[in-house]
Parts: C-alpha cells; sequence; structure tokens
C-alpha cells in the first residue's frame, strides 16, 4: 500500500460519491489529502488561480457530468492554462464517445463509475499522476534532433511547429545526404534522434537508412516520414531498423513530438536495459560474493559466488535473514557495532568468521554499503565477500613461526637449541610426547626425547623402520602404524637441510592433523632443519677456531721460548709474567677475550729483540749509549714485526709500551701516565718484579720484600701506583712467590 504523500482535487457535484471517493482514497494510501470542489462555478474559478509555477496538486479527479457546468470545459482550462497536471476523468454514462473526446482533450485516464470502480479508482489515479509527472520531467530534459531534408519540402514548417509546441525538442537542419556525411566524417554528433523528411522516397533515402544503421552503425533512433501513398518506403526503412515512421497526414505534426519523445525514450531504456544486462552479468560472473538484503538483513538476491562461498544454494537464502551464517566466534558487541555503523549510513569494512552450509567455518573481508531512498532513508544494503581463509592461514603460520623462531634464535649450540624446540613444537601441535631424532650415519637415533617416546632408544628395529618411512618423503606423514596403536596418532616429519637429511621430529597426539597443522608443521620443520643446521655449522666452526688458536698460541709460547732462550732469560721468565699479568689484569676488570690479547702480548713481549744484534743482546758487559740507543728500538721493532698479523693486532700494547714510565721517562715515545696502555702498565710491575727476584749473571735474586719495597718506591715514577696496589694484594693473597718458580 502506498505511504507517499499525494495531492489531489476533486470536482465532484455529487456529496455521497465524493465521499464514498475520500473514504476509498484514504484506505488505498493514509497520506493522500484531497480538496475538494462541488461545483462547475467554483471549480472554474479555482483552476483559473493556479499557477503552473506553484500547483499544490499532482492530480484532479473531475467527473464529467456536473448539474452546472460541462466537465470537459474545465480540463480544456487547465490544459490551456499549461497546469502540470494529471488529470483523471469520472463519468457514470455518456457512452465511450465521452471518453475519447475526454482523452483527446488532455485526459490521461478515465473510470466509469460501474460495478466495482472504487476497487480500482485508488491505483488509477496513482499510476496516472507518475505516468504524467514522469513524462513532464523527461520534457524538461532537452531532445537534440538531426532534420535531415531531401528534396525541398515542408521541414521548416516543421521545425517551426516543434520549436513552437514542444521547446524541449531541438532541431538541426542539414540538407542532404552528402551534408550529412560531411558532418559524419568531422565527427559531429547527429544528437539524440535523427528525422529523415522526404516527399519521394527513392533508392538513395534506403541506401541512406542502410549506410547509417549498418555500416556507420549509428546508435541514435531514425524516424522516417513519408508523404501519403508512398507507405512501402516506411515500411522497407522498419525492416532495415529504423524506430518509427510517420505517414503525413492531415494532424501529423500533432504527433510528432510525441513519436520523437517515445523513440528517444524507447531507445534509452534499451540501453539501459543492456548496461543492466552487463551489469547483471558483470554481478554474476564476479569471483567476489555479492548479496543484496533489505534493512532487517533479510536476503532478497546473491550471485552464484555466495554458493561457493557459503554452500547454500541461493534459492536457499532468498528470504532468510543472513544469521544463517554466524558462527558464534563474534561476540554482540561486534554486530551491534556494525549494525549501528550502517543504519547510520557509514559503509561497513572488516573481517569476519563465517559458517558455511557444512559447518565449517571460513575467513571473509567484506564491505557492507547502505543504499539510501530519495528521501534519505536506509532499506537496502549491498554486501561485497571474499573468502580469505588461505591468507588468514597463512598470517596465522607466519606469527607461529616468527614466535618460534624468536625463540630459538639465542641458542648458538645444539644442546642449547633442542629443549627449546621441542617444547615450542609440543605446545603449538597439542602433542603428547615428541622426540628429536639426529641422522646419525645411516640411520635416524634418539637426540632428545620426551615421555613415553624416549623408549625408542631401546628399540632399534623400530628406530630402522621410521628411518626407511621418513627417508621416502620431505612432508609430515602418520606413523600410527608402525607403532601399533590405537589410541594414539604418531606423526613424523623429516628435518632436510643443505640437501641432506639432518634429523627427523616424531610426536604423537589425540587427533589427526588438519590441513592447517599438516602446512605449519612443514614450515616448522623447515625452520627447525634451518636452525639444527645452523648450529651444526657454529659448532664446527668455532671447534675449527679453537684448533686454529690453539695451534695460534702454540706458535706464540714457541717463539716466547726462543726469545728466552736467545736472551739467555732465566728458564721460563715469558710463562711466569705472563700468567702474574693475566691474574692481574682479570683482579682489574679485563674480560676474557681481553686476557687472551694480553695473554699474546706478555708473551711475545721482547718480540723486537730479534732484530737487535747479537752484539749488543748478548754483551757480557755494560752497554755505552750508542749500544742502549739501538737497544731501545725493540719496542718499535716489536711493532713493525707484530702489526701485518692481523690476529696480533690487539696484542701490541705490551710488546710496545712495556718500558714507557708513569712519569713520561720511558721509551721509545716517552709517554705518561694513562697515556700508557693499563696492559702495559700491569706488565711492566710484573717485568721489573719478575727480574729482581730472579738470579742474573750480574747479581743474585731479590727477596721478596726488598723486591716489594722497590716497586712501592717506584709507584708514580716508573709505576701507576693504582696497579701496585692490586699487584702487592695478589701477591699477599699468594703468599709466596711461589708463582714466580
Amino acid at each position: 500500500m502506498p505511504t507517499h504523500p499525494l495531492r489531489l482535487l476533486l470536482i465532484e457535484d455529487n456529496p455521497f460519491d465524493a465521499d464514498l471517493f475520500r473514504r476509498t482514497m484514504q484506505q488505498f494510501n493514509p497520506a493522500a489529502t484531497i480538496n475538494h470542489i462541488s461545483s462547475y462555478h467554483a471549480a472554474y474559478e479555482h483552476v483559473q488561480g493556479l499557477s503552473p509555477a506553484d500547483v499544490p496538486y499532482e492530480g484532479v479527479v473531475l467527473d464529467l457530468h456536473l448539474r452546472d457546468g460541462d466537465g470537459l470545459d474545465l480540463l480544456a482550462l487547465i490544459r490551456s492554462q499549461n497546469l502540470p497536471l494529471a488529470v483523471v476523468i469520472l463519468t457514470g454514462g455518456g457512452g465511450d464517445h465521452m471518453v475519447i473526446s475526454a482523452l483527446k482533450a488532455g485526459a490521461d485516464d478515465y473510470v466509469i463509475k460501474r460495478d466495482d470502480y472504487l476497487d480500482r479508482i485508488g491505483a488509477i489515479i496513482e499510476q496516472a499522476c507518475l505516468r504524467f509527472h514522469s513524462q513532464q520531467a523527461r520534457r524538461s530534459m532537452a531532445i537534440q534532433v538531426t532534420v535531415i531534408e531531401f528534396s525541398p519540402t515542408d521541414t521548416e514548417t516543421t521545425i517551426q511547429y516543434l520549436q513552437r509546441t514542444a521547446p524541449h525538442i531541438h532541431c538541426k537542419h542539414i540538407r542532404g545526404w552528402n551534408a550529412l556525411r560531411h558532418e559524419l566524417d568531422r565527427g559531429h554528433q547527429v544528437g539524440d534522434v535523427v528525422l529523415i523528411n522526404c516527399t519521394q522516397p527513392t533508392l538513395a533515402m534506403l541506401d541512406l537508412v542502410k549506410e547509417l544503421l549498418q555500416f556507420r552503425q549509428l546508435s541514435q533512433p531514425i524516424i522516417v516520414m513519408a508523404q501519403p501513398g508512398n507507405e512501402e518506403f516506411p515500411l522497407q526503412a522498419l525492416r532495415l531498423g529504423v524506430a518509427d515512421y510517420i505517414i503525413k497526414r492531415e494532424g501529423f505534426l500533432g504527433q510528432l513530438a510525441i513519436a520523437i519523445e517515445n523513440a528517444h525514450y524507447r531507445t534509452q531504456l534499451y540501453q539501459q536495459h543492456r548496461r543492466l544486462q552487463l551489469q547483471a552479468q558483470a554481478l554474476n560472473d564476479a569471483a567476489n560474493t555479492i548479496v543484496i538484503t533489505d534493512r532487517n538483513g533479510i536476503i532478497e538476491w546473491a550471485n552464484p559466488a555466495f554458493t561457493t562461498l557459503t554452500g547454500y544454494e541461493v534459492s536457499e537464502v532468498i528470504g532468510r535473514s543472513t544469521r544463517i551464517l554466524r558462527s558464534g566466534k563474534h561476540d554482540r558487541a561486534f554486530y551491534t557495532e556494525l549494525w549501528e555503523q550502517i543504519l547510520s549510513g557509514k559503509p561497513w569494512r572488516g573481517r569476519i568468521i563465517n559458517r558455511r552450509k557444512d559447518g565449517s567455518l571460513y575467513h571473509e573481508e567484506m564491505t557492507i554499503t547502505p543504499v539510501a531512498d530519495e528521501h534519505g532513508q536506509i532499506y537496502r544494503f549491498i554486501a561485497i565477500k571474499q573468502d580469505i581463509s588461505d591468507q588468514v592461514a597463512r598470517e596465522q603460520r607466519r606469527a607461529i613461526i616468527a614466535t618460534i623462531g624468536a625463540s630459538l634464535r639465542p641458542a648458538q649450540l645444539w644442546s642449547e637449541l633442542t629443549p627449546i624446540l621441542l617444547g615450542q613444537v609440543r605446545e603449538v601441535m597439542q602433542a603428547e610426547s615428541i622426540a628429536l631424532l639426529r641422522s646419525t650415519e645411516s640411520i635416524l637415533q634418539i637426540d632428545l626425547a620426551l615421555d613415553c617416546l624416549a623408549s625408542l632408544e631401546q628399540q632399534p628395529a623400530l628406530l630402522a623402520v621410521v628411518t626407511e618411512r621418513l627417508s621416502r618423503t620431505d612432508a609430515p606423514i602418520e606413523l600410527t602404524d608402525i607403532f601399533g596403536t590405537s589410541t594414539k596418532v604418531v606423526l613424523g616429519v623429516p628435518l632436510n637441510a643443505a640437501n641432506r637429511q639432518i634429523g627427523a621430529l616424531l610426536f604423537t597426539r589425540a587427533t589427526p592433523l588438519s590441513e592447517f597443522e599438516m602446512k605449519l608443521l612443514s614450515d616448522i620443520a623447515e625452520l627447525a632443519a634451518n636452525a639444527l643446521h645452523r648450529t651444526d655449522l657454529f659448532e664446527q666452526l668455532r671447534a675449527a677456531n679453537a684448533e686454529l688458536r690453539a695451534a695460534y698460541d702454540e706458535t706464540i709460547e714457541g717463539w716466547s721460548r726462543a726469545l728466552d732462550l736467545r736472551d739467555r732469560e732465566t728458564e721460563g721468565h715469558s710463562r711466569r709474567v705472563t700468567e702474574l699479568t693475566i691474574r692481574i689484569a682479570a683482579r682489574m676488570g679485563f674480560s676474557e677475550e681481553e686476557l687472551v690479547h694480553i695473554r699474546r702480548g706478555a708473551l711475545l713481549h721482547d718480540i723486537g729483540k730479534m732484530g737487535i744484534p747479537d752484539a749488543i743482546l748478548l754483551k757480557p758487559g755494560p752497554l755505552d749509549e750508542q749500544e742502549w740507543a739501538i737497544m731501545r728500538t725493540h719496542p718499535t721493532l716489536a711493532v713493525e714485526f707484530l702489526r701485518p698479523i692481523t690476529f696480533l693486532a690487539p696484542a701490541l700494547d705490551i710488546p710496545w709500551c712495556h718500558h714507557e714510565k708513569w712519569d713520561g721517562t720511558g721509551y721509545p715515545r716517552g709517554i705518561r701516565g694513562e697515556e700508557i696502555p693499563l696492559a702495559a702498565r700491569i706488565f711492566a710491575v710484573v717485568d721489573v718484579y719478575d727480574a729482581l727476584t730472579s738470579d742474573r749473571p750480574y747479581r743474585a735474586a731479590w727477596s721478596q720484600e726488598r723486591a716489594l719495597a722497590y716497586i712501592r718506591e717506584q709507584a708514580g715514577r716508573h709505576f701507576d701506583p693504582r696497579v701496585v696496589e692490586v699487584f702487592e694484594q695478589v701477591i699477599t693473597e699468594i703468599g709466596s712467590n711461589a708463582i714466580m718458580k
């Protein structure tokens, strides 16, 4: 039942019929308003006072048989004043000629007062009003007409008539086919309608029609006009595809505007229909699901992709609520917020979990767009849906892999990595027991196992079968059958890296793996294999580095012993000063890595003496000034020897600076205080102490007390006072100079 406002003027002198009409219209459309005038003269005066620009009605219901005048005169008055009113006539008699006369005079429809006319009158009046005002709206839009004239005709008269009676029709006059061809070849438009006007049709006229429709593929409708007696031409033109024809009999001009309008709007409707067909086909063929619902979420239409997405046939869901897809994974607040947004006129975009017909869940990305009517009221929703279950699954797998990877990253050794790996896999895969197998020669052996799978270590035959089965696949497989259990599912996945199998994961759980879990386990296996391979490489590299470092250190110790022998130092001098230097340096906060370099520097502290001539180095008596000058170059020579050896560069502090003094009187550079590297300051104290407490050819060894007294005396001059303090603490803790023996 219509509820939009419908304003009517009722001209009826029978009060009984007027009351029946009012009651009927109120039942048909409660929003309708009716102004009743009961006489011809009152109606004539009222109509005369109306202005075309401000008419308070959509339509007039007019009784033709009024006691004080003729209803046709009122109809003529309405049309002569160009009032935009639909007119429906009422008649209780007078025959068909009265109805025909009224329609010719401009009435839009009629109702004869007989039988059940009241049951029909509401719909007739409403349709007449809609039809009339639709035509009025169309007439407000200009129609461009190209009039093609062949031989002298009445074209000018025709155009002038249209300008006067139908100002919305704008005509362009072209004389002859050549002029039209020139227009078309230059790309000029022919407007909305082509009107061909001729006196005596010829074959050239039909050729023109064929040229326009079949070769030029003109999309605008064509109307042909011909003189009476030449009906064969328009019939032939119709066969070729023209939209309409007019025989120029008496009164034909009155039909021309309607014919042009009809041809134009029929073409528009046809083109619109084609567009709608294309749009409908596009919607039906779209890969994305499209659903149209009413304001309450009741499904009115869906495309075939809906069935692919949800498993429901479209016919199953028409008239049903979209609630049939709800999964139960979202709370009431989620749907409340969604509905509040779309009912406010704003689109909603987001992800949602829905349920298929078979009960399985899926993730979809959805956009819901509200559709409003001409009054701004939301009355439809259009939802576009896309299945993103695979995308969500990939995102979830990536997130899980990222978490496991982050937990494994700090581990550098296989033994550190394996318990973390098994704990993570056990939690993610909901495993009851789990084991990591490691490839050993041609068979997999238990590396670490938790719970019942630990018993595999005592079952070599079973391990051999597991090895054989896992060697034939790169993907997770079920191994339940070879374990002979009916209460658990046993699964295994090989761990392959660097084109070889480095191990396998084995675990038990209560249920088989889903498709998502199978892909996740493959991802975990790849991550685990790479992580384990990394620890293998790290351990191999560490072992190689340890071997290389040991070789370096053995070489350095060999150089140190050789230096002691050449310099005729007491046996073990380099070893003793090195160990005590390391002990003090550790007390003063040096790291393990720094102590390695200090050790090498201490062992090589006199490496520069290799460049001192034997005559000076081994001279039995005291050296003269020139010889001392040469001797004092040995720290610089040490730097020249050692700097090209990259791994010894951090050990240069002691060989270069151990003869520098706290007060700046040392050599080779005469630097002072904390300019001297701390390692060299430490070594300087230890070196002097060892020299004083060791026998030399030119003197006997000093006592520990005497040597310590000298060291204290030189604090602040030769030695760093803070180093001297720590040195004394260490010597006191040792309790004797046993370390020097």
